[in-house]
């Protein structure tokens, strides 16, 4: 018991944590402006995966962690929940902040001097 209330404690505030501050990943929308391939893998780092197409442009995907803005209420509402469960709402409110941040699968298509024709982004599945 007092094991538990120790480790109920000590994980006490990790979702509301990351709710506050959000997270500081590559910001999609100034990506989306970019023109160039280097200028998009500045911002999302290596491809995961590139693939040239039968009429010369390239296919780049990307798995990356968007960012996302801290929100201050949600922060709050994980706080009051881990005071009134001893911490036990860390078992639900940790991974509810994981899946929120979820990381994204951005599909970028190049022409053949490395010009961005296109880009897409969807979120990569939880399991």
């Amino acid at each position: 018991m007092v094991i538990a209330l120790t480790l109920g404690v000590a994980l006490s505030g990790c979702a509301a944590n990351m709710a506050a501050k959000g997270s500081d990943g590559p910001d999609l929308s100034v990506v989306s402006q970019e023109a160039t391939r280097m200028d998009v893998e500045r911002q999302l780092g290596s491809p995961e995966q590139l693939q040239q197409q039968a009429n010369g442009d390239w296919v780049a995907v990307y798995d990356v962690e968007p960012r996302t803005k801290p929100n201050l209420a949600r922060a709050a509402g994980h706080g009051t929940l881990d005071l009134f469960t001893f911490g036990l709402w860390e078992v639900v409110g940790g991974p509810l902040e994981v899946a929120h941040a979820r990381r994204v699968r951005v599909t970028a298509r190049y022409d053949n001097a490395g010009k961005l024709l296109q880009l897409t982004s969807k979120p990569k599945p939880i399991l």
